[in-house]
């Protein structure tokens, strides 16, 4: 299931997704980051570092919104962690609001939680776990089922909250009513998708627009609220909640750890798996740090120890209405694990080698693993390069040598002299053609006017206007050339001057010129010259033919 998408627009490849991704679970080709489903275990990490925004969490409210307006019958089950998120609020106020949006029954998912609690402490008591891990945050779960398969059997073999509390809701209140679950987590839309128990989830952020699109706020009580009995429960969003759940007695002879934060994680359970001979811990686990009261779903600016002390207040509430039916209700509990993913396949050395070399790493100094491309060592980059996670041009280090080589090439190799100047016209670099065509450059010349070089008032011009000039020609009287200039703002106010002697053109220029000049001259004189022939010749035939007519005349009169 597509639980995250990316917007391709707004990705600038920046890798900082992948740098924050501590299980590596995104590809980036064609200039574009993509979650990998397979590996990715819906952190939502990648969603908050994002500086464009660029990842999109799918959302169910369009389909609620439909099912309310059909008529449906809703429940809604209300994560304990909505204090954090909704800080003026308590369950009255929220029950309120819940249920002029169209919620029927409206419910704390702690009451699921103050189950799941119950069956750890029977695990617990029969001391059958040589290890217990907490199965209440499903990307733990998936993180266990996804990378670390061989520890399925430390998991609790309980199902979530969420889920504990959707199957009371629906035994307690009808199973044609459909459950949405009220949240910070973006894993608990892929648990929904998978089971059968929760039909939707909306995070907090999804809950506050929605409100502020009906123009609801917290005005309201709820004068019948299905308030929990069993506060303690709510202390589950905070990191050790679930363990001050379960009495002591029931988990005597076990070390208690809270572990919260993937990284954490992710390092317990190497641990594990590293030493089997690790025993007698119950472990409660939690991907976000600061466990739920930190979730992706909650944009806010409370910090971790006041989200904590919200949460904390509200479990030592005391409640003043009945008790909720399915509080009273029990239900299945029971959970089954399985591994989840397709390992991928790994390169051989010489493989790996010939990445790195494509790439200009074949000595230990080269492999800089500066971590820039969102990978730790330039090793990983490369093996995620074979496994199609990775372009090799993520490598920054060598796409900027490389590209300076080029750049480099291009300045030493082309035959227009090419100089960099600051705003003030004054000579900061040069490149060999410059040299060549100039006999005044050379180093001494750095930091000197660049009119020292080049006599053109086109500086001038370009000093006063601000306008590039593009293919000036104009006659350098210090050099005796005639040069053609560009004269171009770089993008940090420097400018780049291009100077093309094109002396050898002018004179040719200037020669073809001349020559059509004395062509034009030698035409007009040939011209003007058999003009006046031609009036010679038209003078001398009027002459003649006058003579001729009077000869014929008398000739005429004489026969006559």
């Amino acid at each position: 299931m597509n639980i995250i998408r990316l917007k391709e627009a707004n990705c600038k490849g920046c890798y900082k997704c992948i740098r924050n991704c501590d299980l590596k679970a995104i590809e980036f080709s064609n200039e574009q980051a993509r979650i990998r489903e397979n590996d990715c275990i819906l952190c939502g990490k990648c969603t908050i570092v994002c500086p464009q925004n660029a990842k999109e969490i799918v959302s169910d409210l369009d389909e609620v919104k439909r099912l309310i307006a059909n008529g449906e019958k809703l429940y809604a089950s209300l994560a304990p962690s909505f204090v954090s998120a909704f800080p003026d609020a308590d369950f009255a106020k929220m029950s309120a609001v819940l249920k002029k949006l169209g919620f029927s029954v409206v419910e704390e998912t702690a009451i699921g939680a103050a189950k799941v609690s119950a069956e750890y402490a029977e695990l617990l008591a029969e001391k059958k776990p040589v290890n217990l891990i907490t199965s209440c945050c499903p990307t733990t779960i998936l993180l266990v089922e996804k990378y670390y398969p061989s520890l399925i059997p430390l998991l609790a073999p309980v199902v979530t909250p969420a889920t504990a509390h959707a199957r009371l809701m629906k035994q307690s209140y009808g199973d044609d009513g459909r459950v949405i679950f009220f949240g910070p987590c973006i894993s608990k839309k892929y648990e929904a998708a998978q089971g059968k128990d929760i039909d939707y989830v909306l995070m907090f952020d999804e809950l506050k627009g929605w409100m502020s699109e009906c123009g609801l706020s917290f005005a309201d009580n709820d004068e019948k609220p299905n308030e929990i009995h069993s506060v303690k429960s709510r202390l589950y969003p905070t990191p050790g909640g679930i363990i001050e759940t379960i009495p002591e007695e029931k988990r005597a002879g076990y070390k208690t750890i809270v572990i919260d934060g993937l990284d954490r994680c992710i390092s317990t359970l190497e641990s594990l798996s590293a030493n089997k001979d690790i025993s007698g811990y119950l472990i409660e686990m939690s991907a976000c740090a600061g466990s739920c009261v930190q979730g992706p779903g909650i944009h806010h600016e409370a910090r971790l120890l006041t989200s904590t002390d919200l949460v904390r207040e509200s479990a030592e509430a005391a409640p003043v209405t009945p008790v909720p039916k399915s509080e009273q209700s029990e239900t299945d509990m029971a959970a089954k694990f399985s591994p989840a993913k397709i390992k991928d396949r790994m390169p051989d050395e010489y493989t790996i080698s010939a990445i790195l070399a494509s790439i200009g790493k074949t000595t230990p100094e080269s492999m800089l693993n500066c971590g820039a491309c969102g990978y730790n060592t330039c090793r990983e980059k490369a093996i995620a390069v074979f496994q199609g996670k990775a372009d090799l041009k993520m490598c920054l280090p060598y796409m900027r040598e490389k590209a300076e080589s080029m750049s480099n090439l291009i300045l030493e190799n082309t035959p227009e002299a090419i100089f960099v100047t600051d705003t003030d016209f004054n000579v900061l670099e040069f490149n060999r053609a410059a040299k060549g065509i100039f006999s005044q450059v050379n180093n001494d010349i750095i930091g000197m006017p660049i009119d020292f070089v080049i006599n053109s008032e086109d500086f001038e011009n370009v000093r006063a206007s601000g306008e590039n000039v593009y293919y000036a020609v104009c006659h350098d009287s210090t050099n005796n050339l005639y040069l053609e200039i560009s004269i171009i703002h770089a993008p940090n106010h420097d400018y780049i001057i291009i100077a093309k002697d094109v002396t050898g053109e002018q004179v040719q220029k200037e020669e073809i010129e001349k020559i059509r000049k004395e062509t034009l001259e030698t035409t007009q004189r040939v011209i003007d010259k058999q003009m006046r022939v031609a009036q010679e010749i038209a003078s001398l035939l009027g002459e003649t033919t006058g003579e001729t007519k009077a000869a014929l005349t008398k000739l005429k009169k004489s026969i006559l």
